[in-house]
């Protein structure tokens, strides 16, 4: 005999069979059954037919569904299958039993109820008695969880429309604003512009005190000519404080010949920092501020940024 590889446990059978104990069956806790009161009554029931339907009764549950055998009955009852048959035929022809579902040989048997109620259907009477205890066939049980379990067309087609309908329709929002005063968005803008200009003055008055006592030269417009509208010099003029007409009176701020140069030199036309003054002043002086000349260059550098 060849060795065993590696990987393949060595193992024996043992000497002795094993052996299987069988178990006594619990005692039966049965103590009544519930028959049809009418079948009680019932003259042409004979004896043999009514003990059946007791043994058949003693099996059922509160919706009167077993699935109890005739091999088991007859064995219980001390009678042949056969006999069990024959009363089974009698009481399903006076009413008082019928065959829910078709049982397999050797697979399940039949599924019985009892009609203790003639007007009352197999599915009434399991739906009634299932808010006290299921009831259904076990074929039953496993029938409808499959059935729960599969995908319901009608409900799919009525959420797609209810969403189709939900995003055809436009959403109505409500803006709330302030009946007075400003938002906080406002007012978080207007404090940042007020903390930026104390500081920007701050910075300036620190670098050249001698600027608070004199006045810089003022930026005016100067006569626009159509024709040479993009050559320089044409729409900025520096021109002394002494003077009443120029930019300081027109717009109430100072631009130095300075600033202006820089401005030029970031690629700025005299014309574009025209425009923007116009733009940013009112702006300005809508808030109540009054800017500095460098924060003036730097609002304009800024705005033609983003513009680009």
């Amino acid at each position: 005999m060849s060795a065993l590889p590696e990987n393949i446990i060595p193992f024996s059978l043992p000497a002795r069979k094993p052996r299987v104990l069988q178990k006594d069956a619990p005692p039966d806790q049965r103590k009544v059954c519930v028959l049809p009161i009418r079948a009680v009554f019932d003259q042409k029931l004979t004896h043999g037919a009514l003990q059946v339907l007791a043994a058949v009764c003693a099996y059922a549950n509160r919706a009167g569904i077993t699935w109890v055998s005739q091999t088991r009955l007859a064995k219980e009852l001390g009678i042949s299958q056969q006999a069990v048959a024959k009363q089974f035929k009698q009481l399903r022809e006076a009413g008082y039993l019928e065959t829910i579902r078709k049982g397999f040989k050797g697979e399940r048997t039949d599924t019985l109820r009892v009609i203790f109620d003639p007007t009352v259907d197999a599915a009434t009477a399991i739906a009634v008695t299932s808010s006290i205890e299921d009831t259904r066939p076990p074929v039953m049980q496993k029938e409808q969880a499959m059935e729960a379990e599969k995908p319901d067309p009608e409900g799919q087609r009525r959420v797609a429309q209810a969403i189709a309908q939900v995003l055809k329709t436009p959403t109505k929002r409500t803006y709330t604003m302030p009946k007075s005063g400003d938002t906080r968005a406002v007012r978080a803008v207007k404090e940042a512009n007020q903390k930026a200009l104390a500081k920007r003055t701050k910075q300036a008055t620190n670098h050249n005190p001698q600027v608070v006592n004199e006045e810089p030269p003022q930026v005016v417009n100067a006569p626009v000519d159509n024709s040479s509208h993009s050559q320089p010099n044409h729409n900025l003029e520096v021109v002394d404080n002494t003077e009443n007409t120029g930019y300081r009176k027109s717009i109430g701020i100072d631009l130095d010949k300075v600033v202006i140069d820089n401005l030029i030199n970031e690629g700025l036309s005299e014309s574009e920092i025209a425009d923007s003054l116009a733009t940013l002043l009112p702006l300005y002086q809508a808030e109540g501020l009054t800017p500095t000349s460098q924060l003036l260059a730097d609002s304009i550098l800024q705005m033609h940024r983003d513009a680009r």
